[in-house]
């Protein structure tokens, strides 16, 4: 069950993190011809992110199955 919720909370994360990353238009900040460099980083920034929450909701499950029992 823990790796059903991880991968889904690893989705939904990564969807999020990397509609806010690029939300933040970051893009501007460096040289105009290092667009796959800067797409590269948003997938790595958003794949650790959604990682580290999907963790959290992992934990926050097993808290709460080990709560409820």
């Amino acid at each position: 069950m823990d790796e059903l919720i991880y991968f889904v909370s690893l989705l939904v994360f990564f969807w999020i993190s990397l509609r806010i990353l690029r939300a933040l238009h970051i893009e501007d900040k460096f040289e105009k011809m290092k667009l796959w460099e800067i797409k590269a980083g948003y997938f790595l920034l958003a794949l650790i992110c959604a990682h580290l929450l999907a963790e959290v909701m992992v934990k926050v499950s097993q808290l709460l199955v080990g709560y409820m029992t």
